[in-house]
């Protein structure tokens, strides 16, 4: 996309968006003043809205609603206190652990505004990933929750500790002054060992490229209500929460997910959107019927759907349930957002991840790194302002042709969808064949007695490698391994069925919904027999 032709498209989604509407002299002033002050930097968008809009809410949480003019006063006045206790200013590391609410969004908007380079900790850290983390970014602050003070002090005690809740405002304090953009470090989810820290320095450019052809599919307004369950550490939660900032709207979340919880917030307050993994929206359809009843959703537009595999049938079934309103994206921390799929294209190919958006190209790069057709399996790589260069620590990801690989695999149809097979190391080679779990996992994930599932490789001392499947059976469903083993006959080729399937009472998921696969029983079935699949 060129240009003006991100100009024209970004003045026409502005204009519809009502971002643009007629305010006072004070007001356009006020407003115009934030966006020279701070330029890129995160902060800018929550200032704007304040200056704009102080008096509506911004957030609401378990601590009830807070309008944009509080937030702002409480956001100013951690900014001080970083500044003139704790010495933070432009360029120095700064790490953030709070579950999501007003604590996340101070921590980060007064990061960002004195220009610190903000490390979105995960709240799943346990003390030694914890010291990994900070050791690695050079971290000597942490904006936490009093929660994970402890963890905190225990996974390094020299590491200052800043409360975000502690702070009272000051009206009569100076504006702490602001500093450049620093760098915002997204961790990656780690399920295949350590996470590393994916830095970006804030672009208005490409941000506003793929910021116009995303808000023109989906659809959503200035003042629109968001509930966000997704962890806000996360790639997906902290966009989420810009966004929300860009179009002064209102964010409803919670510091914990619960399935009947969320949906009531959706419906009490007449959600717009709704930001979540699959695993969140297989929960919700999983509530009892009298408590979607007693929960209607009418407002409810859009459902944003990412971080996960989702499974075609469970997309189908969110939309039979709650209507045209299911989108999916594809992307990662290192590339930003590649595709994105409609709910019209959801029905059309349900396991398709999408279009591409305009100023993020794709391509699927053969072995020799050739560009492939249609339907040919290939590695998936993206391009565009939003790829990063390399992990704080050093490294990054392949590039072909200034793409970087995303490490999936994946095919284009003829219509420019994009479908994604697993993850390149995924694949296993079994008695000769290349085998991804994907298309076994979708194919359980169709069988009414399944909750949830997972598929892995293992070693085989006959194949190689053979697939090994992890299924959790609905709390109604009486189903076992044999009449798993039956239905699956016609539903994947037999090079592709499992030789082992395991019940169990849950999949392990990090906060995003990702598999930990290490933690699937590996040691359990290497300790198993082969047994050979049934002709």
């Amino acid at each position: 996309m060129t240009t003006a032709n991100i100009v024209t498209a970004a003045a026409r989604v502005v204009l519809r968006s009502g971002l643009l509407a007629p305010a006072g002299p004070l007001t356009t002033f006020r407003i115009v003043r934030e966006a020279v002050r701070g330029g890129a930097n995160p902060a800018t968008a929550m200032a704007i809205a304040a200056a704009r809009w102080p008096d509506r809410t911004a957030v609401i949480d378990d601590d009830g609603a807070l309008s944009y003019g509080q937030l702002r006063s409480r956001t100013e006045s951690l900014a001080a206190a970083l500044i003139y206790r704790h010495g933070v200013g432009p360029g120095v590391p700064v790490g953030i652990l709070c579950r999501n609410g007003r604590g996340f969004m101070q921590a980060l908007f007064a990061a960002a505004s004195v220009g610190a380079d903000v490390v979105l900790l995960n709240t799943d850290f346990r003390t030694d990933a914890l010291a990994t983390a900070l050791g690695a970014h050079r971290i000597q602050t942490v904006i936490c929750d009093d929660e994970f003070a402890d963890r905190v002090h225990a996974a390094d005690e020299a590491v200052a500790v800043v409360d975000p809740a502690a702070f009272d405002i000051d009206e009569c304090q100076p504006r702490p002054k602001g500093g450049p953009p620093g760098r915002i470090v997204l961790l990656t989810s780690g399920t295949t060992g350590t996470p590393k820290g994916v830095p970006r320095t804030p672009r208005i450019t490409p941000v506003v490229g793929v910021g116009v052809v995303f808000l023109d599919r989906i659809g959503l307004r200035a003042g629109s209500r968001m509930v966000v369950p997704v962890p806000m550490f996360h790639a997906f939660g902290f966009g989420m929460v810009v966004l929300t900032a860009i179009l002064g709207g209102t964010l409803l979340t919670r510091r914990r997910f619960d399935a009947e919880a969320t949906l009531a917030q959706a419906s009490s307050h007449r959600a717009h959107a709704l930001a979540a993994v699959p695993v969140m929206l297989a929960r919700i359809l999983d509530l009892p019927d009298e408590v979607r009843a007693r929960n209607p959703v009418p407002s409810l537009r859009v459902v944003l759907s990412t971080g996960a595999r989702l499974d075609p049938s469970l997309a189908q079934r969110f939309m039979d349930a709650y209507g045209e309103i299911l989108y999916n994206a594809y992307g990662s921390s290192e590339v930003g957002i590649g595709s994105l799929a409609t709910p019209a294209d959801l029905r059309e190919a349900p396991e398709t991840v999408g279009r591409l958006v305009a100023g993020c190209p794709v391509e699927i790069f053969d072995e020799n790194d050739s560009p492939v057709g249609p339907h040919v399996t290939g590695r998936v790589f993206v391009g565009g302002g939003l790829t990063f260069d390399s992990y704080t620590g050093g490294g990054g990801k392949t590039v072909v042709a200034r793409m970087t690989g995303t490490g999936d695999m994946g095919y284009f149809d003829e219509a420019g969808r994009l479908f994604f097979v697993g993850r390149e190391d995924d694949m296993i080679v079994s008695g000769g064949e290349n085998v991804y779990p994907r298309a076994v996992e979708n194919a359980l994930a169709d069988h009414p007695g399944v909750a949830d599932n997972a598929v892995i490789g293992v070693p085989d001392k006959d194949f190689g490698q053979r697939l090994a499947a992890f299924v959790v059976p609905r709390p109604d469903a009486d189903i076992d391994e044999a009449e798993l083993r039956e239905y699956l006959k016609d539903k994947v080729s037999r090079f592709e069925q499992p030789r082992d399937i395991t019940i169990v009472a849950e999949i392990p998921r990090n906060p995003t919904g990702k598999v930990l696969r290490n933690e699937l029983g590996h040691d359990q079935l290497r300790a198993q027999p082969h047994r050979p699949t049934p002709p």
